[in-house]
């Protein structure tokens, strides 16, 4: 009887370890100088998932501030957050990517902070949020902090 109970219990924890996913999660912590339109190696790979590389862009023309709050325009200005990745996976993984860009003293002026998809099967994407801030506040950043944490979905 004792026999039969061990054996159960033993085949129930290899079916469990079997059917449990793998645990991939990558991570990449950073903080550099706070420049527009400027690329900033991440070089973090976990798996089949690499990110290669970050950087913040001004947009122009008709954006996202001017047009969803006109009377604050010449206030505003949008910025396009963009990651470039590697996901060679048959399933989407997810990043959370959390920035700040600081000033002077190290107070953070504005960030992003949320989770974007990486998709499966993709070579030297680009995924990218486009978010509206104070341009008074992009003049006076002097640091980005940049925290990515990736997993499967």
């Amino acid at each position: 009887m004792r026999f039969a109970f061990a054996l159960r219990l033993v085949s129930s924890l290899v079916l469990v370890l079997l059917a449990a996913p793998v645990a991939w999660a990558g991570e990449v912590e950073k903080r550099v100088p706070f420049v527009l339109g400027e690329w900033i190696e991440l070089g973090a790979s976990d798996g089949p998932v690499t990110l290669h590389r970050i950087r913040i862009e001004r947009q122009t023309g008709i954006t996202k501030s001017k047009l969803m709050r006109p009377g604050n325009a010449q206030y505003l200005t949008d910025v396009q957050v963009q990651l470039e990745f590697t996901n060679e996976a048959t399933r989407d993984w997810e990043a959370r990517v959390d920035l700040e860009w600081l000033d002077a003293d190290g107070q953070a002026i504005d960030g992003y902070d949320d989770g974007e998809n990486l998709d499966s099967e993709s070579r030297h994407d680009l995924q990218t949020v486009t978010l509206s801030t104070l341009r008074y506040g992009l003049a006076r950043a002097k640091t980005l902090a940049l925290r990515i944490e990736f997993h499967p979905e």
